[in-house]
């Protein structure tokens, strides 16, 4: 599989400079959320499956990935409090942090984003709207056979 393009004038120039597999599932039975995860490299020390979220104002990472982190966040800009589908009220720091997609085609994607540090997050690395979504292309491909659903990206 190969990037996307997109014309520009009389030529055609790529759209993504990366592409691999997403996971897809839900929370459970009967749960209407529908989950896209995504392989990526948080900070220079921890790869991982993040859940792809454009309806989430702020990417998130608990407070055991930040300590594992140490660091490489930057320093807090702002406390916000945000409101989750799962777990409520949640409140934390913004930091700044360095996040990769994974390609398994093409490049890796280095993006440097804002997430939302937050104590009391148990649930697994959010990849969300402000911050680092909003500075990258993303496609995904459902594919025609259940299990080839490609993930694209570029930068924006």
């Amino acid at each position: 599989m190969g990037h996307l393009f997109r014309r520009s004038g009389d030529q055609c120039v790529p759209w993504s400079i990366g592409n691999a597999p997403f996971l897809t599932g839900s929370l459970g039975p009967g749960q209407s959320f529908y989950l896209v995860g995504v392989t990526c490299r948080i900070g220079e020390i921890v790869e991982d499956i993040a859940i792809l979220d454009t309806g989430s104002p702020w990417s998130v990472i608990g407070r055991e990935t930040a300590t594992i982190l140490d660091n490489q966040l930057g320093e807090p800009t702002e406390t916000i409090r945000m409101l989750t589908a799962r777990y409520g009220w949640i409140e934390g720091e913004l930091c700044r942090l360095n996040i990769t997609l994974i390609a398994e085609n093409g490049n890796d994607l280095p993006i440097e984003g804002t997430v939302l540090v937050a104590d009391e997050w148990e649930g697994p690395t959010i990849l969300g709207y402000r911050g680092f979504l909003e500075k990258l292309r993303i496609g995904l491909d459902p594919g025609l056979v259940p299990g080839n659903q490609i993930f694209f990206f570029g930068a924006e």
